[in-house]
């Protein structure tokens, strides 16, 4: 699995299938495993068959998960605005709550109690010609979010056949089904800002429709209701079924000759189906209120013409036409009075006064029937109205290598290795959507059953994409006696995203043990390797960028249609992303290898990165993906292990992880300042010239020359006009973790502590609450006359510390703590128990039973933690799917961890 920051479908494997996992760091692995192991790889070996009889093993477990970690509300204040109550409104900015009123825990009453359950069989035998290997698993994860679920269900079938003594080949076939409910929001900020007086599990009428908080003056259609409702009458449901097929054969046609070749087909295919229900019953639709008669002619006639007269007496009887429907709320006639009658004035004052009371009654009426009228149909999200949309995608990955490997031994002690070899990949994807609005018989969710009248360009889509890759490779490997290592390697490829063919990217990485070399190992020092590399690795774009992309916009006579450009294209002379590194390490061991040390300082520069930017809009295009820019990561990592116990029945390791890693942007083009990511409210993932890649950018307060916050003579803080002004870093200082393992004849106990220090989180969750009134801090702060620390300018450009109080009342705090992007940028240094695991070994008690062994482990994760962090927890990620850091120390109304407990039972026949 290389590791390009793509993602993966690693999850796919069912970890029961694997036999041991290698990492290779750095990108010196890219010249043998390609471009996607720029960061290098992770080799999963999936189990084989054994020789020996048929051996079965059931591994079943039991998780049981609660919310964790959830953000604090305040339990003290009602809905409304300025301390002001207004019923059913969203939020928390009212008067205090009345004393016996009832509170409700909507967040508690959101979430639930997650439930995960797993079954696994594996069986494995053969004989000394033939080996298999075959397992079958189901797992079901029910989320801590009402009707979020992911069900798994896999096969897999793998055997070797050694076919002469010199051949063998080896197949294998892997099954994997999921399927998961997929909502369009977890519904966590309508949680978080529901009002505490109100019932968010009180969701639904009578009727089935959704009980709305309360009906909005402007846009009725808009009006919020409990994600409950979404989330118990909603539907959608996504399913991907996953085949691998793979195959190699290794040939030894002489002594210290060998060739492999390989063969891999890795097919998917998705499907998603899914509907809405309707929020709004439009069988009932109520009158629009209409504004008072008013003519002039459309046909330019002179008033008092026949013709001017006919049309007149036309759009009044329209008009009345129109507004019988009002009658029932006292809408008055027409006023078909002359300004010049004496009259006038009185009967458009008595008009007047009976219009605001029809428009009163109307809006009574209107505000307390779960109905829209007629001009809100028209102008509302048909969504609202009932949504399905249906999609489904097919994609096919084939990859072959021929790999020739050859030994030459030239004396007892020096060795050469040589290896060639080829690799090909062939992409190809095709995905389609449809949707569809407005269920014409209720309760019948299809596709087919929906209003033709609502069909729009962008439901009906489809797209094919296709890339391929070609390569060559080679290795040239020295060793002296096992003491001295150095391997030179090189690939070329060619790419069908890259115009600019073939690539060229090399490595070097030599290894010397030189306590061997030396014979420096004693009692106290056993063991010293150093190794170092360097590598470059050359990475392509993905399928079709650097082509013109076009869309359908219009619809012309005769079924035509026409095409406009997308808003982002591509450079034709794209180059390939390009990444040098290097590394060096050593590896000590001392006390009898029972003290070992691996430590590594690596440096990474990364070329013509390959980005989206801002252009010239006479280009044709808002964004184009060019080569700019350029960064630089280095950093340390080593791992401590210490046996600190090691007797025949007890023994204790204890393992102490660390890493630190610093990023910079060296280069940017001249007319770009900054790259700036996704915004959250006006805080946005920023990179700056000469700063870090994880950089965060808002508003920030004006400040004096020692970071101090300049105040007015009124007593509130300045806030600063740069709303790009860098405010934090999302890079941690280093981050570490420490695991424990301690075997006691058949009991086993392993804990992890992990943590860091540093890395700056992004409460975006934290914002939304100060802004609805409820944020916890509120409690504290709200209604407080305070005093701003901060520093006052004085007349002579001197500063003196302010005295001057303010009152922290609702406008206050939005104006001068919500508006500042930086009060919401918090230190993300955390200390965790991540999982302790207690593990006992039964095989010797059910020796005399058909049983061959009998293992039980009980599991606890994310058990503790400590942290400054007033969120949920400093671990975010607004969006799982960026790359890189584009959103990680984002917490932006994420569902809350859990703290879980987990059972398992492994036995073996």
């Amino acid at each position: 699995m290389p590791l390009s920051g793509k993602g993966s479908s690693a999850a796919d494997i069912n970890p029961n299938d694997i036999e041991n996992i290698t990492v290779l760091k750095g990108a010196a692995a890219a010249a043998l495993y390609g471009q996607d192991a720029a960061n290098g790889v992770i080799m999963i070996t999936t189990k084989k068959g054994q020789v020996g009889k048929v051996s079965t093993t059931l591994n079943v477990g039991w998780q049981y998960d609660i919310p964790a970690h959830v953000q604090q509300l305040q339990r003290s204040y009602a809905p409304g605005s300025q301390g002001f109550y207004v019923d059913k409104a969203m939020g928390g900015w009212g008067p205090l709550i009345k004393e016996g009123e009832q509170i409700y825990d909507n967040v508690g009453d959101f979430l639930q109690h997650g439930f995960y359950h797993k079954y696994d069989l594996s069986l494995t035998g053969g004989s000394e010609k033939f080996q298999a290997y075959a397992s079958a698993n189901f797992s079901r994860n029910d989320g801590i979010v009402p009707n979020d679920y992911l069900q798994r269900t896999g096969a897999m079938l793998k055997g070797t056949y050694q076919a002469l003594e010199s051949l063998s080949i080896t197949f294998s076939a892997n099954i994997i089904s999921n399927t998961f409910r997929s909502f369009a929001s977890t519904g966590m900020a309508s949680v978080y800002n529901w009002p505490i007086n109100d019932p968010l599990k009180n969701y639904q009428e009578p009727n089935g429709f959704p009980r709305f908080l309360y009906y909005r003056d402007a846009k009725k259609y808009e009006s919020p209701f409990s994600p409950l409702y979404s989330r118990y009458n909603d539907y959608g449901q996504n399913e991907r079924l996953r085949n691998i097929l793979s195959g190699s054969v290794n040939w030894k046609p002489g002594k210290n000759f060998e060739i492999t070749g390989r063969l891999s087909y890795d097919t998917s295919s998705n499907s998603y189906d899914g509907y809405n229900v309707p929020r709004w019953d439009d069988s009932v639709q109520l009158p629009n209120f209409m504004t008072p008669f008013s003519f002039s002619s459309q046909s330019g006639f002179e008033q008092g013409t026949p013709q001017w007269q006919a049309e007149y007496n036309d759009a009044l009887a329209a008009y009345r036409k129109a507004t019988q429907e009002l009658e029932a709320f006292g809408f008055p006639e027409p006023l078909l009075v002359s300004e010049s009658d004496p009259a006038y004035e009185e009967k458009l004052e008595q008009y007047n006064a009976a219009y605001a009371e029809s428009q009163r009654k109307y809006n009574e009426y209107y505000m307390s029937v779960p109905y829209l009228n007629r001009k809100d149909i028209s102008d509302m999200d048909k969504n609202s109205l009932g949504y399905y949309s249906a999609s489904s995608g097919r994609s096919h990955l084939l990859t072959a290598a021929a790999i020739a490997t050859y030994k030459l031994e030239l004396t007892d002690d020096f060795s050469i290795d040589f290896l060639a070899g080829t690799e090909v990949r062939m992409a190809r994807g095709f995905s389609m959507s449809n949707a569809g609005r407005d269920f014409i018989i209720p309760g019948t969710y299809s596709l087919s059953n929906t209003n033709s009248d609502y069909i729009f360009l962008s439901d009906r889509t489809s797209s094919h994409s296709q890339k391929r890759t070609f390569g060559y490779f080679g290795e040239l490997r020295g060793d002296y006696k096992g003491i001295a290592s150095l391997s030179v390697t090189s690939r070329w490829d060619w790419s069908s995203t890259i115009l600019t063919n073939p690539y060229y990217y090399p490595s070097i990485t030599g290894g010397l043990l030189f306590s061997e070399l030396f014979h420096l190992s004693n009692n106290y020092f056993s063991y010293g390797k150093l190794r170092g590399n360097y590598a470059v690795v050359g990475k392509d774009a993905p399928a079709f960028l650097y082509d013109r992309k076009f869309k359908q916009f219009a619809t012309y006579p005769d079924n035509g249609y026409g095409i406009d450009p997308t808003l982002s294209s591509a450079d034709r002379n794209l180059m390939p992303e390009m990444t040098y590194s290097w590394e060096i390490g050593a590896d000590l061991r001392f006390f009898n290898s029972r003290t070992r040390l691996d430590a590594a300082y690596y440096s990474t520069k990364v070329d013509n990165q390959i980005v989206t930017v801002r252009v010239s809009p006479s280009s044709g295009h808002i964004l184009q993906t060019r080569n700019e820019g350029a960064i630089r990561n280095h950093g340390l990592e080593f791992t401590l292990e210490q046996d600190v116990i090691k007797k025949r029945q007890f023994s204790w390791v204890s393992s102490l992880n660390f890493g630190l890693n610093r990023g910079k942007v060296t280069f940017l083009p001249e007319e770009v300042a900054e790259i700036t990511g996704t915004q959250y409210g006006d805080i946005y993932t920023s990179a700056y010239l000469g700063g870090s890649t994880t950089g965060i950018s808002g508003k920030d307060y004006l400040r004096t020359e020692d970071g101090k916050i300049i105040v007015g003579e009124d007593g509130y803080p300045q806030i600063g006009a740069d709303k790009n002004k860098l405010i934090g870093n999302r890079e941690p200082k280093f981050s570490a973790g420490i695991v424990n393992t301690l075997n006691y004849k058949n009991l086993s106990l392993t804990f992890l502590f992990d943590g860091r220090l540093g890395g700056d989180v992004v409460n975006v969750t934290g914002r939304g609450l100060i802004s609805n009134g409820q944020s916890k801090m509120l409690e504290t702060y709200r209604g407080r006359q305070v005093v701003v620390n901060g520093m006052v300018k004085q007349e002579d450009g001197t500063y003196e510390p302010n005295t001057t109080q303010i009152s922290l009342d609702h406008q206050t705090l939005i104006n001068y703590f919500f508006n500042v992007s930086s009060n919401f940028v918090e230190d993300g240094s955390f200390l965790r128990l991540s999982y302790l695991t207690l593990g006992y070994d039964l095989s010797r008690m059910v020796r005399s039973t058909p049983l061959a062994g009998l293992r039980c482990t009980f599991t606890g994760n994310n058990l503790f933690l400590l942290s400054r962090y007033m969120g949920a927890d400093p671990v975010s990620n607004a969006d799982t799917g960026a790359g890189g850091t584009g959103s990680s120390g984002i917490d932006n109304y994420a569902v809350p961890r859990t703290t879980s407990f987990n059972f398992s039972i492994m036995a073996t026949f």
